[in-house]
């Protein structure tokens, strides 16, 4: 029996052995080509059968296998499927490649990220590939063109000057209308003026109000989301880049000068002698004394030599960048450290910016369960800005020098009062004044004043002197800094708390020396300084759940914000010394409460989120998400607005009657509906606050005595509350041709009620406006985005991306008033009317000019008549009679335009050939009208060539100029002439 027993157990040991043989174990670790990090849940199917294994957590798996398996299939989301065959080997490392689709990208939503194949709302992503190589210094201007929806407009020429964001459209009046910036997580007011380009790895737009309302309150006009970069777990890394430009002005002012101007005048008065018709000028009728005497001073003083003051506003400048960053690590610790240097010269004088940036980004994985994130980036930014506009150069006459010469100052050193001008002094129009002059006329006459005569009667300062006597600096010293701690405490269930706080201190100087802007200017200098602090802390639990086909998202979270802003300015006046400007030296502080003062203030946020996000099979799409805030900016009970979305989408190509659509990769329709708020208004609107004022007490006059009053700007209203923005939109995605073209296109409408708008008071409340919570303004818009890889091999590249957008914008409602007028800086008038867009221009419609004094008296003959001055003369404009009254008055004005273009697009392009790339972009505008309210102000001579046709096809040209009112009949009556005379008519004269 023990032989038995004992050849049975043997019998049994070999079998076993027998069936271990059969199988065999293979182990390995998978990680991502992008980054190295090992990647945790990759499906592996052991030949392509059903069932299988996945990887750990450090990207780790182990399989046990047949002895005649012969391959392993490697699968995860958003990654290139890999086959591999086994062979003999038992120890295999997988290196996973992302797949070639926009439907694998993942996109930053608000506090957190989506792919953007679930992506259900209006985002639009721009990945800092060839960000950080535009000829620019700010992110804001390198976005220019590139993203549909989204308006970046240049305001001025300065260098470092803030361009106007605008997505899709305008949802404010009153209020602020700038999109919120959010850089990693904190929203900044100025975030895209100080970040480093090079430091940018994406840049989100969350255009519609689904997508938005995760921000609530401030979200009304989109969201721009910066995400910078982080280390990879790999070898260190180091990236240099410089670049460099130039700027050069394409073309200036077409400006007269005064000999050119003076030459035309007479030659229009020799036109008129020719004329029965008309009666010839003399005197003043041919050209104002001051104007006779500025051309002598051109032609004899300065020999004929005129002063194009445009060039002494501008240059020729150059912009720099330098960016150097390292970045590295392991799989616990990542870092990326980079440092920026940005110098940009605008074209004027006296324009420079200089930006430092510094940046440190660790992540730290300091257990299985725990994810440290670190966050410095301090900045350092000088400035200085010219002290004179662009336009004031144009408008200067030609006839003075910039510097005294030799010749002028012996002329002006003949009157006691400038005895002392020597040669190289700025020149000023009153150095000028009160002198008798003498000298030739073009048409051969001489002339002499019969009294001092003032060429130019202006007590100002040239603008160059101005401009060099004048110094405006700034020094902003700004911090970032952010830390977030994440922690898993179940699968699938994080919490992350985040503190960050950002400070801005400011510090400003404004000095003019003496006589800076006008003889007798005591010197004065103007000291600012801001500091600017704001706290957020953001606490969250977020829960991801996948269950076969079925993908949930769930977002729980409570932030608080704190802003605390101290501004400060004083005024000196009086320094003993130009070269010495700090403030001790001052004999006199301005003690106006515009001058000096010290205001300090707290606001406060408050805000409860959730967000829900479901997909199924990757075909069925939901999102909903609700926000409540509470404001410091309104009074108890007005504090709270609440801000709900929900969007669903379908992707049409993951169901099963479409597998056989080969040409279309992704076709996915997207619909959304949310709210978002807005609280941009000033500081306690809804209190009035008290400000330093003057009473008069006792008999008599009285005796001075100081005190307070409300505000006498506007009224407070303790019932203003959020201005809400709500917003439907529907948008479609295709792919066509595996991806190689790729189609977004979104239709939209928003309606903003309850607009915080700065309402007329009654006269007898003795302040001119009151805040209150009245109207609505209503956006329509369709916007195009298109990227196709038109050309891919192994060593060239080329992709082309164009966008366009259009919007249109009404007035729904403005309380009780049914159009408000407001004038502008140089007299226009804009309407706002309901029914109608939000800014229009309103005046008079004009029909030709008046041809002659005989027309204007056949006119008025006929019964036309009008109170208004300058309305019938020569060469003026006719102005229509809109309402057939006969009479030429406020009631004839009309809607004469609108500032909104018809679109705007923006197209770029870019090829790649090894080591070596070619980019450039277009961007535009089409349609859209504007108002040049500059001859108002300025009396420019603008030169206007129109070339009329002999019958001989000789071609002659004709200069016209818009004049002051006494010339004003050149444009009709030179022209009515030529066309009676051309055919005998020198051309060599007209040019």
């Amino acid at each position: 029996m023990k032989k038995i027993h004992c050849l049975f157990i043997m019998l049994f040991l070999l079998a076993g052995t027998v069936a271990t043989a059969q199988k065999r174990t293979i182990t390995g670790k998978v990680t991502s080509q992008v980054n190295g990090e090992a990647l945790q849940g990759v499906s592996i199917l052991v030949d392509k059968q059903k069932g299988g294994f996945t990887t750990n957590a450090e990207g780790v798996y182990t399989v046990t296998v047949e002895k005649n398996t012969t391959t392993l299939v490697f699968s995860y989301v958003g990654f290139i499927m890999q086959t591999v065959v086994i062979e003999d080997r038992t120890k295999i490392d997988i290196v996973l490649s992302p797949a070639i689709t926009d439907n694998a990208e993942v996109v930053v939503i608000g506090y957190g990220t989506q792919k953007k194949s679930h992506l259900t709302g209006a985002v639009s992503k721009y990945k800092n590939e060839k960000l950080d190589e535009s000829p620019v210094t700010r992110l804001d201007q390198a976005l220019q063109g590139k993203i549909a929806g989204v308006q970046i407009q240049n305001l001025s020429s300065e260098a470092g000057s803030d361009p106007k964001i605008r997505v899709r459209g305008i949802s404010s009046i009153n209020a602020g209308a700038n999109p919120l910036v959010v850089i990693d997580g904190h929203p900044v007011p100025d975030g895209l003026s100080f970040i480093n380009m090079s430091d940018v790895e994406s840049v989100e737009v969350l255009k519609d109000a689904a997508s938005a309302a995760i921000y609530g309150s401030r979200a009304a006009s989109g969201v721009i989301i910066v995400t910078t970069k982080s280390g990879k777990a790999e070898k260190t890394k180091y990236s240099v880049k410089f670049s460099t430009g130039a700027k050069t002005a394409y073309e200036l002012y077409p400006m007269m000068t005064t000999t050119e101007y003076t030459n035309l005048l007479f030659y229009e008065a020799s036109l008129k002698a020719k004329d029965p018709s008309i009666t010839p000028p003399t005197g003043t009728g041919i050209i104002a004394n001051n104007e006779r005497a500025a051309y002598i001073v051109e032609s004899q003083l300065m020999g004929g030599k005129a002063t194009n003051w445009q060039e002494q506003a501008i240059r020729s400048a150059t912009v720099r960048n330098l960016m150097i960053n390292m970045s590295g690590g392991t799989r616990q610790v990542k870092y990326f450290i980079s440092g920026a240097y940005q110098r940009d010269q605008g074209m004027m004088y006296h324009s420079e910016y200089d930006r430092f940036n510094l940046r440190t980004k660790l992540d730290v994985q300091l257990s299985k369960r725990i994810k440290l994130t670190f966050n410095v980036n301090p900045s350092y930014n000088k400035r200085e800005r010219p002290s004179v506009g662009y336009i004031d150069f144009v408008r200067f006459q030609s006839f003075l020098p910039v510097y005294h010469t030799t010749t002028t100052a012996a002329f002006v050193n003949q009157v006691t009062q400038w005895a002392n001008v020597k040669p190289g002094d700025f020149a000023q129009a009153r150095h000028f004044n009160g002198r008798v002059y003498s000298g030739m006329m073009p048409d051969g006459s001489m002339w002499v004043t019969s009294s001092p005569t003032d060429p130019f009667s202006t007590s100002n300062n040239t603008p160059k002197s101005v401009m060099e006597t004048r110094t405006i600096t700034s020094n902003d010293y700004r911090v970032l800094s952010s830390g977030d701690l994440t922690v898993n405490i179940i699968p699938g269930l994080d919490f992350k708390t985040t503190g960050s706080v950002y400070v801005n201190y400011t510090q400003g100087l404004d000095f003019a020396k003496r006589n800076s802007n006008r003889e007798g200017d005591v010197n004065k200098g103007v000291y600012n300084k801001r500091l600017f602090i704001d706290m957020l802390t953001e606490n969250t639990l977020n829960y991801s759940k996948q269950i076969k086909n079925h993908s949930l998202n769930v977002l729980a979270g409570f932030t608080a914000q704190k802003t605390k802003i101290d501004d400060e300015q004083i005024t000196g006046l009086d320094y003993p010394s130009d070269n010495i400007t700090t403030l001790n030296t001052a004999a006199l502080i301005d003690l106006a409460k515009e001058s000096t003062f010290n205001t300090k203030n707290q606001i406060g946020l408050l805000s409860y989120l959730g967000r829900i996000t479901y997909s199924y099979d990757n075909r069925y799409m939901l999102s909903a998400s609700y926000r409540t805030d509470g404001s410091s900016y309104f009074a108890p009970g007005k504090k709270w607005g609440s801000f709900p979305s929900v969007s669903v989408g379908w992707v049409i190509t993951q169901e099963k009657f479409m597998d056989k659509v080969n040409w279309l990769n992704n076709l996915k329709l997207r619909a959304s509906y949310g709210a978002t708020g807005n609280n941009r208004i000033i500081d306690f609107a809804f209190v009035d606050l008290l400000y330093a004022a003057n009473y008069p007490i006792g008999s008599g006059t009285g005796t001075s005595t100081m005190g307070q009053v409300p505000s006498r700007d506007i009224l407070s209203n303790p019932d203003i509350t959020w201005e809400r923005t709500f917003q439907y939109n529907g948008g479609i995605d295709i792919g066509l041709f595996k991806n190689t073209v790729s189609i977004s296109a979104d239709v939209y409408q928003s309606k903003t009620d309850q607009l915080l708008l700065k309402q007329s008071a009654m006269a007898f409340a003795g302040v001119p406006l009151a805040w209150n919570n009245i109207g609505s303004l209503r956006n329509r818009g369709l916007e195009l985005e298109i990227t196709t890889n038109n050309f891919k091999r192994k060593d060239f590249k080329w992709t082309t991306s164009l966008n366009v957008s259009h919007n249109r914008n009404k007035i729904i409602e403005l309380g009780a008033e049914a159009f408000l007028l407001n004038q502008g800086e140089r007299t226009e008038v804009y309407m706002n009317r309901v029914g109608d867009p939000l800014i229009q221009y309103f005046g008079y419609k004009t029909n030709g000019v008046w041809l002659s004094q005989a027309e204007i008296d056949a006119a008025r003959a006929a019964g036309l008549n009008s109170a208004l001055s300058n309305v019938f003369v020569p060469g003026g404009l006719k102005l229509v009679d809109v309402d057939g009254n006969n009479v030429i008055d406020a009631n004839d004005r009309v809607v004469t335009g609108s500032p909104y273009p018809d679109f705007t697009w923006g197209l770029s392009n870019t090829f790649s050939y090894k080591a070596f790339d070619l980019s450039f972009m277009f961007q535009g505008v089409q349609g859209g009208d504007l108002v040049n309210g500059d001859p108002n102000y300025n009396e420019t001579k603008d030169i206007i060539r129109i070339i009329i046709k002999t019958a001989g096809s000789v071609q002659c040209s004709l200069v016209m100029v818009t004049r002051r009112t006494q010339h004003s009949d050149l444009t009709g009556c030179l022209l009515i002439m030529l066309w009676k005379m051309h055919h005998t008519m020198p051309c060599g004269k007209l040019s």
